[in-house]
Order: C-alpha cells, then sequence, then structure tokens
C-alpha cells in the first residue's frame, strides 16, 4: 500500500510518501480501501510534536476516512460495503487515514448508504460528528435558540451552522477577517461578528441576556472567558477546538453565575451511536439541507501541501484529500 508516514515530528517536510506493506485482516478490526479522508487540526499538532504519549513513531496520520471494506475481520460488515472512520486511536497508535488502506476497530467504523461522490461524503465524518456531539449532545440547543459559534469560518464551526439552521435557530458566528465574512453569509449566519479580542458587547447588544449555546473552537483563555460572558443564565459553552494553538488549560474560569461549560471530543465516538448520526447527517448534506463546506479538495500525492494550507490558516471550510 501507499502511506504518508512520519518518523520524526517538525515541518510538512517530516512527511513521507511510502510504499508499505499491506495491512494484514484481523479479528474485530475492519480493513479498509480508503477513497477520501479529511484533514483535522489535531493532526498538525500531532505532526507538531504536541501529542506526546498519545503517538508512536513512525506513524500515518489521519484520524478519519470514508471508503470501502475489503475484509470485516470476523465483524458484521462485509467487503464492499461503503463506510467511515474515525477517532479511537487512528493515526496515535496505530495508523490511520493518510494511507490507501487502513486497518480500524470495528468500534470505531461506521456503515453508510449514500451515493455521495467520494470526496464530499470524505468531508462529513470528524467534522460533522464533533459538530453534532458539540450541539446536539453537550449544548442540547433546542429549536429556535441561539448559538454563537466562536471560529465560524472552521469545518467544525460551519457544520455547526448547518446543524443549528436547520433546527430553526438563530445563529452568530465570528471570524476575525472581514474578507471571510461572505462565507459565513453562505452558510446562513444570521449575524456575522468580527472578533478583534472580545464579542461579548456585540452578542448583548443582539441578546441582552446572552445566547443559549456557544460552540468554543478557539480554545484560548480570553475567548472561553468572553464566551462565558455572552451565554444566558442555564445557557452552555462548549469547548470543542484549539485553533489557538493552545493545548492547556491551567485557569479555572470563575464563571457567571448558572452558566455551565464543558467540552466535547470525539474520542468518545462509538459506532453504536455515531452511525445512525452520520447517516442523518450523510442524508441531510445529500437534500442540500447541511453543507458539506469543502474549501479545497487535493490529489492524495499533494498531502504535505494540504497541511501547509491547513497550518497557515488559509482555509475558511475543510480541506480534502481525494485517492
Amino acid at each position: 500500500m501507499k502511506g504518508w508516514q512520519i518518523n520524526a515530528y517538525g515541518g510538512i517536510d517530516v512527511f513521507e510518501q511510502k510504499d508499505l506493506p499491506d495491512p494484514q485482516p484481523k479479528v474485530g478490526w475492519v480493513l479498509i480501501e480508503i477513497k477520501a479522508f479529511g484533514l483535522n487540526r489535531s493532526e498538525l499538532y500531532t505532526r507538531q510534536g504536541h501529542s506526546g504519549d498519545a503517538v508512536t513513531l513512525p506513524r500515518i496520520l489521519g484520524i478519519e476516512c470514508v471508503g470501502v471494506v475489503i475484509d470485516g475481520g470476523g465483524t458484521d460488515l462485509q467487503p464492499g460495503q461503503k463506510v467511515a472512520a474515525a477517532m479511537g486511536n487512528m493515526g496515535r497508535l496505530h495508523d490511520g487515514g493518510y494511507a490507501n488502506r487502513t486497518l480500524i476497530p470495528r468500534k470505531n467504523v461506521f456503515s453508510v448508504q449514500t451515493e455521495l461522490p467520494w470526496e464530499i461524503f470524505g468531508a462529513l465524518p470528524e467534522t460533522y460528528l464533533t459538530a453534532w456531539g458539540a450541539v446536539k449532545e453537550a449544548i442540547d440547543l433546542q429549536p429556535g435558540q441561539s448559538l454563537l459559534v466562536r471560529g465560524g469560518t472552521s469545518s467544525v464551526g460551519l457544520a455547526a451552522t448547518s446543524i443549528a439552521k436547520q433546527m430553526g435557530c438563530t445563529v452568530l458566528a465570528t471570524t476575525r477577517k472581514e474578507a471571510k465574512v461572505p462565507v459565513l453569509k453562505a452558510a446562513g449566519v444570521d449575524h456575522v461578528l468580527i472578533d478583534k479580542g472580545g464579542v461579548a458587547d456585540q452578542v448583548k447588544a443582539l441578546f441582552p441576556d446572552g445566547v443559549n449555546g456557544v460552540v468554543e473552537l478557539v480554545g484560548l483563555e480570553r475567548t472561553i472567558m468572553d464566551c462565558l460572558k455572552s451565554t444566558a443564565p442555564k445557557g452552555t459553552v462548549c469547548m470543542v477546538g484549539f485553533l489557538g494553538n493552545s493545548w492547556d488549560y491551567k485557569f479555572f474560569p470563575w464563571m457567571p453565575s448558572t452558566v455551565n461549560l464543558t467540552i466535547y471530543s470525539s474520542e468518545t465516538l462509538h459506532t453504536d451511536s455515531a452511525t445512525p448520526a452520520l447517516q442523518f447527517i450523510v442524508d441531510q448534506v445529500a437534500a442540500g439541507n447541511y453543507l458539506p463546506n469543502i474549501h479545497q479538495v487535493f490529489p492524495f500525492e499533494e498531502l504535505p501541501q494540504a497541511q501547509d494550507m491547513m497550518e497557515k490558516n488559509l482555509a475558511a471550510g475543510k480541506l480534502v484529500v481525494q485517492l
């Protein structure tokens, strides 16, 4: 098989495209022929060396992929089925999606029926399941409520907007760049907020009591505190991402009374809950109710260039690699 492997941490030059032995079928694991995969910032952080003991080298990165089952490993999955795979220890303790084949534990494989093109299907699993978990499970947003998306032009931010808008919610979303306002408007955002360090005053001008929920994708102390100030009593701020390039929370936020702070991690994904959610998401994309939010599709040979674009924050939406 062919795969992009790293043997050390560093810049995009640590990626090596290699011809490697094919993964061998294994009981309880699913052998997948990969057709496409999305890029995620956690893979960037891993490549830079920030994942510690969670990763062993050499490693093929990639926490998600879509493709076709080659061997079901004695599970209920059969050769030829379309599947997605995400998280668990993909691309960390065992090889992930930056290849044309991969071997994944059954609990992290989701069987989906869809006729979407591979590049669109490949843009959905990690991004939409993370947004779904934040909006539906962590915040428990209800139809007609209000949602602030902090880091609105990220792929997860745009997915959260699609999910909330389909529920009839009012969506506020932030960007630091005026040039990205049209991206947010096209995604259905009702109120675009230019983030110059804080947006709580802008939020309160629209919703004096604060919004019902916040998807917090920046992950810095100042943005989390600002989001807490933007939230209504009994509302929830859900920390999801680290667009601010900081992994550590070394502070304890003095939260406004009755405002909730939680976190959603796709490490909790399991096929039992993720499979029906992803099938619903795929169907909504096919129907035009959710947007795939793809910024650019790269050929497999240009994986390092795709990571470089992500590292430079040049994308508004999802970067996808298609084989």
